[in-house]
């Protein structure tokens, strides 16, 4: 089994390499698209080019959800049947469950997976005096509820995936398990002043999302701690589950392996 991962990546500098470098523990090969950074971001991962990390090009155009799409057609002919692709590997997002060892235990009629995200927040006290913290071990509080959305989708060769699609078409049946990731989204002042600029940027361009991700206002993005939960490092959680509960019905699950199964479905 291998794992391929798609990286479409933007003004991620502080975060890049400790997010590449983290991805090889379970990734054969991280495919990388730089979008346009303007802040080093695309130098560090050129300085990081390895067999497993791959700086593959640089698009400028503005950002549109199926760039990926593009990345997957350009080395989808390296993937076997029944490997996998983290189709999105978000440059903010560490594993807390090791992606090879949880896609193992996949059963084979499981066609991909789904987050079951932790959202570490910024918190009045981590930025005291305007002082932000030096890195995302720092940050140590989380929200208490998740958030799920779809990540890694098993291989198949007749796969539809064209620039209009956020992700694949019919990626099957959902495994009912979700993978842990942590995710830090806001990591300090600057950088949350950079990521706002970078989603109204996209806006100004027509793209229809980030519409909660463009205020200016940067206290918008800090938390207090008495709603948080406190992260002792201990890969120990006290979550209270997704606020996206995505499930398939049970004659979803039954109509779509057999459409699989028959080929009907690639």
């Amino acid at each position: 089994m291998k794992i391929f991962a798609v990286s479409v990546v933007k003004n991620e500098v502080d975060i890049i390499a400790k997010n590449l470098l983290d991805a090889t523990r379970w990734a054969d090969k991280i495919f990388v698209l730089d979008n346009g950074s303007t802040d080093g971001t695309w130098e560090i991962v050129q300085s990081l080019a390895s067999e497993k990390i791959i700086p593959w090009k640089r698009d400028t155009t503005p950002f549109y959800n199926g760039i990926r799409a593009q990345v997957y057609h350009a080395f989808k002919h390296l993937a076997s049947q029944d490997d996998w692709w983290c189709f999105r590997l978000d440059a903010d997002e560490f594993y807390a469950d090791n992606p090879r060892e949880f896609l193992a235990k996949v059963p084979k009629n499981h066609h991909f997976v789904v987050t079951d995200t932790i959202h570490f927040r910024l918190t009045h006290e981590d930025v005291a005096g305007g002082i932000s913290p030096q890195g995302i071990e720092d940050i140590r509080y989380h929200e208490k509820h998740t958030w799920s959305e779809a990540r890694f989708f098993r291989h198949r060769n007749g796969m539809e995936w064209t620039p209009a699609m956020v992700r694949p078409k019919h990626m099957g049946v959902m495994h009912p398990n979700r993978i842990k990731v942590k995710h830090y989204q806001f990591r300090s002042l600057e950088q949350i002043k950079m990521r706002v600029a970078v989603r109204a940027e996209a806006r100004r361009h027509g793209h229809p999302g980030f519409v909660y991700s463009v205020d200016s206002n940067i206290n918008s993005y800090i938390f207090d701690r008495d709603c948080l939960n406190y992260y002792a490092g201990d890969n120990k959680w006290d979550l209270t589950g997704p606020l996206t509960p995505l499930y398939q019905r049970w004659y979803e699950v039954a109509i779509k392996t057999v459409f699989h199964a028959l080929g009907i479905y690639p």
